[in-house]
């Protein structure tokens, strides 16, 4: 057993205190023969109880279960909160929704107007991004967003994170927005395909959205002539009519022809889950181009050359066609 010695600073009838040599105070029992103050004494140093095992075993446990925890509510609250994806839309303007681990919409991006989220754009928070796209469409055929004739609508999904580059499902999304034109009777050609980050970074640096980029990289690849900065660039029906084109010629794998008055009656849910008349029967041929008045084919010299850019809609091809019914 340790040993020190110390000086006694105070005493009484139970316990001593004594300055030890190491510079700190001890506390001890009042032995039998009371010692004086100031007498150097010499007592045993009190022995410390170990910890047992197996204290030390469930502690440990306990330690690893509140770090597994803890973890795990961070992955949860972190991923509710961090966009995994993109969703970029062109109606008649373009906006990009922000989405999260859940396929739930965190923030509406006006592309035209920059970030500032309108009353109507405030409501898709918070919703599933199938339910979301399907509610814009809805709300631009409210304000008479779509003309007569075939209306170019499109969708381009962009994975921001590789571990959930699925969580918006490619063929969900087309199928949600054509049954909603479907119900509300609107006529259009759909492209929803999915692309990546470096292609939206070239499409920014150009001043467009992703689906403005991609249509003028297809006319661009068709051989027509299109001025990247010219009026109209950031406009994809501008650009199609002004080429004397339409998105199913350019895209004819990924695009879709939705024509409600070519297609027989057939019980199926709508794009907000309510039972609906949809149709089923092949499409009439496409017109050569979109109607806009006073409008004819003009060519302009590219004053800015088409970026290397190699990343065109992919994963689109498969189920392309395959979804009309």
């Amino acid at each position: 057993m340790a040993k020190t010695r110390g000086i006694v600073m105070k005493t009484s009838q139970h316990n001593t205190i004594l300055y030890t040599e190491y510079g700190d105070y001890l506390k001890i029992k009042t032995p039998l023969a009371a010692p004086l103050l100031g007498q150097v004494m010499e007592v045993d140093l009190p022995l410390r109880k170990a910890i047992s095992p197996s204290f030390l075993k469930i502690a440990t446990i306990a330690a690893m279960l509140l770090l597994v925890l803890g973890v795990s509510v961070f992955n949860i609250v972190s991923g509710a909160n961090t966009a995994v994806a993109a969703v970029v839309m062109d109606i008649n303007n373009s906006k990009e929704l922000l989405v999260n681990s859940d396929a739930k919409v965190l923030k509406v991006i006006d592309l035209n107007q920059g970030t500032q989220t309108s009353p109507s754009e405030l409501k898709l928070l918070g919703k599933d991004i199938y339910t979301s796209v399907a509610l814009m469409v809805d709300q631009a055929n409210t304000q008479g967003g779509f003309k007569q004739g075939k209306n170019p609508v499109m969708a381009s999904i962009i994975p921001l994170d590789n571990r959930q580059a699925d969580i918006v499902d490619q063929a969900k999304l087309r199928d949600s927005i054509r049954r909603l034109m479907l119900e509300k009777n609107i006529s259009s050609d759909l492209m929803v395909s999915t692309t990546d980050e470096t292609t939206q970074k070239t499409a920014q640096n150009l001043g467009m959205s992703v689906n403005n980029y991609l249509v003028y990289k297809g006319l661009m690849a068709n051989g027509f002539v299109v001025n990247p900065k010219g009026s109209g660039y950031n406009n994809t029906l501008h650009m199609l009519t002004e080429a004397n084109t339409t998105l199913d010629s350019l895209f004819p794998k990924e695009c879709v022809t939705v024509n409600p008055q070519s297609e027989t009656p057939q019980e199926t849910p709508n794009a907000m889950g309510t039972p609906m008349t949809g149709k089923n029967m092949p499409n009439t041929p496409p017109p050569t181009s979109y109607p806009m008045p006073n409008s004819s084919p003009k060519n302009i010299t590219p004053s800015v050359p088409l970026p290397e850019q190699d990343n065109m809609p992919v994963n689109s091809g498969s189920g392309s066609h395959g979804m009309m019914p």
